[in-house]
């Protein structure tokens, strides 16, 4: 790859990939909402575009029309908070990823990918649910705009890649997702309370997260969705307790307080054999590594 979009790029996957692909050598027009408190490093291969993905027009004024390699999609508004229950919010994410795989087709990108989530699969439950937890709105909201999407990118032939995240964690991530909940609370000497769990789950490091959709962007593809996880998946519990191991404050760890949300997980979600064919083994963080070195960051913030 030379050139490439990618959008969400001040956050924490979009700039933890800026740096992947400037290592390379590949220029990056960076799409964020705001650079203020700016996670990307100074370099000439990075060409900064503060823009609000909503403003259709601005968008594609502001993209130069070039042969890029590939459009990275990761930018979604409504990823924690009360914003992620909102039908509208997340409604509004779907027209706007339309909208950058329709530009991207406009200013000839060769390959179109886009930030999907494991979440999805809660789709899976619900028919079986009475009443679901407000968060569940955004895995939904994914999974509409997957099948959008595809359809969309396959009728214009645009080549297309949708990249099923998994749990992701490391240094700097502060979306409220399970491990920066669970360290934030425990080291603030606070409990962190959790449902049964008692099924499998699956995690990823971030800089293992980052070589996949790396790969993914630069090397053929045969399919057009991909699951990024550790394909190692493990019951919930057995993290946690790991967790408030390497902290020290396993007491900490409450699980059974909370009720069970109803949605069921299984092995086959986490199952990451495709991508691994296509694009050779791409992890070498293991979870106890990867979550030492996110406590080791979590402490020198509060130094």
């Amino acid at each position: 790859m030379r050139k490439v979009i990618v959008t969400g790029a001040n956050g924490f996957i979009g700039s933890s990939l800026i740096k992947r692909l400037i290592k390379e050598k590949i220029e990056v027009t960076a799409i964020d909402i705001s650079f203020q408190e700016c996670r990307l490093p100074k370099s000439e291969l990075i060409k900064e575009k503060e823009i609000s993905l909503f403003d259709f027009e601005e968008l594609e004024r502001q993209i130069e029309r070039k042969e890029y390699d590939a459009f990275y999609h990761l930018a979604w508004r409504g990823v924690n908070g009360k914003d992620k229950a909102d039908p509208l919010i997340q409604n509004d994410n779907i027209r706007m990823t339309l909208k950058c795989a329709e530009i991207a087709h406009k200013k000839g990108c060769k390959k179109f990918l886009c930030a999907g989530t494991v979440a999805e699969q809660t789709v899976n439950s619900l028919e079986s649910l009475n009443v679901t937890a407000g968060g569940m709105m955004y895995g939904v909201a994914k999974h509409c705009t997957h099948l959008m999407l595809e359809t969309y990118c396959k009728t214009i032939g645009l080549p297309f890649v949708w990249m099923q995240f998994s749990n992701i964690y490391g240094p700097m991530n502060k979306t409220g997702n399970l491990i920066s909940y669970t360290l934030g609370e425990i080291l603030s000497k606070r409990e962190a309370t959790f449902g049964p769990a008692n099924q499998p789950y699956d995690f990823i490091y971030i800089d293992d997260l980052i070589e996949a959709v790396y790969r993914l962007g630069g090397q053929k593809t045969r399919y057009a969705t991909y699951f990024i996880g550790s394909g190692t998946p493990r019951i919930l519990s057995d993290y946690l307790n790991e967790i408030g191991e390497l902290c020290n404050e396993k007491e900490l760890i409450k699980i059974g307080v909370r009720p069970d949300d109803g949605i069921k997980y299984s092995e086959k979600m986490f199952d990451n054999s495709g991508l691994k064919q296509d694009i050779g083994n791409y992890i070498s963080t293991s979870f106890r590594d990867g979550v030492e070195k996110t406590i080791n960051s979590y402490k020198k913030e509060c130094e």
